[in-house]
């Protein structure tokens, strides 16, 4: 039977998110690498790369506490880290307006809106190059893709979805079909925020986040044959078992993944509705006051992690015996203890 691991986005506290749960699906026998399919976007395109080359569960539970290996290439000072990530574009005060037209432009056009209303036809170059879409650089992500992860793609199955930014259209790179690129730039294109960071060029077409068009891109696994799906999206909420009315503190991080909620319910549905066994890891509301609203903080991934793992064990044991676990697991793994929290 054909699986599939899915990775949404979500940010830097996305990334965090993943970390624990991906941490839980390893101590419940979950093998990550195994999959015949592993699809990331946005922030699942980095964790689904890096597993690509090899990380495991426990890695990037480590990597968010601080005590993995490759920590140490990260910035000491916190604010240092973020100033890297957010690092202008502009210079002047008329050069970042230029950028904020050409940035709304961006948001708009990864949508489709442009490709709609101009008939598939291109800006002018003049405006493309007067008003020049993204605030930040990338710069320093592109350097530290390149350093840790192969060009060429490390395995077969390996999808990282990014977005057309002239027709809005859904491009997995690593399937039949699409686009040759290397590795780095492929997650470089599907964490381009538009509106935030500059697109992507790769053979000759600019590419940003894959997040426009769906946080998950769920179907591009249905649609390859896969019979079992472990879904991890951190944009998400799961609210069975919860009180009516939630924490006023989640109400603002409930209607910030709404926007995203909606289309990953419809994608599971219609996987459903054509047999394929789904099971989706997501944030409970108790767990949403922890993630809250702002995805690209960075100073409590630890915490993160951690909330995500426990959410993720609650969650595998009510669902021990749901199909897409079951077959995620090897024939001959026991279904392991979870390890004692030492964090």
């Amino acid at each position: 039977m054909k699986r599939a691991l899915i990775l949404g986005g979500g940010g830097l506290v996305g990334m965090a998110y993943h970390a624990g749960a991906l941490k839980a699906l390893e101590e419940t026998g979950v093998d990550l690498g195994g999959s015949d399919i592993v699809i990331g976007t946005s922030a699942g395109s980095v964790m689904a790369s890096y597993i690509g080359a090899g990380w495991t569960g426990n890695d990037f539970f480590e990597y968010a506490h601080g005590r993995h290996p490759d920590v140490a290439k990260d910035p000491a000072d916190e604010r240092e880290a973020v100033r890297q990530i957010f690092e202008p574009l502009w210079t002047t005060g008329s050069e970042r307006v230029r950028r904020s037209i050409g940035s709304f432009f961006a948001l708009a056009s990864s949508r489709g809106h442009w490709h709609r209303a101009s008939r598939g036809k291109l800006p002018f170059a003049y405006l493309r190059h007067m008003f020049p879409a993204g605030l930040y650089s990338t710069q320093r992500t592109r350097e530290r893709l390149h350093e840790d992860l192969p060009a060429e793609w490390p395995r077969e199955g390996l999808y990282i979805c990014a977005a057309n930014l002239y027709t809005g259209e859904l491009v997995p790179f690593g399937r039949d079909g699409a686009p040759e690129s290397p590795l780095p730039d492929a997650v470089l294109a599907s964490c381009a925020i538009p509106g935030v960071f500059p697109p992507v060029r790769i053979s000759g077409r600019q590419y940003v986040d894959g997040g426009a068009v769906s946080a998950t891109s769920l179907d591009l696994a249905v649609e390859d044959g896969a019979k079992s799906i472990i879904c991890v999206a951190p944009l998400g909420y799961r609210n069975e078992g919860s009180v009516f009315i939630p924490d006023p503190h989640a109400w603002a991080p409930m209607l910030t993944r709404s926007f995203f909620a909606r289309p990953l319910r419809r994608e599971v549905h219609d996987a459903r509705e054509q047999g394929v066994e789904v099971l989706v890891i997501r944030p409970w509301i108790d767990e949403l006051k922890q993630l809250g609203t702002n995805a690209m903080r960075h100073f409590d991934r630890g915490a993160v992690a951690n909330a995500a793992r426990e959410g993720t064990l609650r969650l595998l044991e009510q669902q021990a015996d749901h199909p897409a676990l079951v077959a995620a697991r090897s024939d001959d793994t026991a279904r392991p203890e979870p390890e004692s929290d030492t964090a």
